[in-house]
């Protein structure tokens, strides 16, 4: 073989070796892009989900305060007449036949 066959080996081979290199070099920045995308659609997921969590144990705080209360309301049958009452006037805007509401209606201003 003569000496410019031989070079133009080398070169082709090198010009292969760099196409290789540069396909290793953006396999792994694709490779490298995944991640990251993957890490943040996990923490924004997470955030999403903690909130959601969060929003939860207040109702079911809230749940539990509110059993509490009936308990001690169904433990005495005195204070049953009681709850009763504080149900009709809180959440059915009941009242008594003598009495009047009166509600407060906040001004457009405000």
């Amino acid at each position: 073989m003569s000496l410019k066959l031989r070079s133009e080996e080398a070169a082709e081979k090198n010009s292969r070796h760099s196409l290789v290199r540069i396909l290793v070099f953006l396999a792994g920045l694709v490779f490298i892009a995944f991640v990251v995308y993957s890490i943040i659609t996990d923490n924004v997921k997470a955030r999403e989900y903690s909130k959601q969590y969060d929003e939860l144990v207040e109702q079911t705080n809230a749940i539990l305060e509110e059993n509490e209360q009936i308990n001690r309301y169904l433990e005495d049958d005195a204070n049953l007449d009681e709850y009763i009452e504080q149900i009709a006037r809180d959440k059915l805007d009941f009242a008594n036949p003598d009495e009047r509401i009166y509600y407060i209606v906040p001004s457009a201003d405000n």
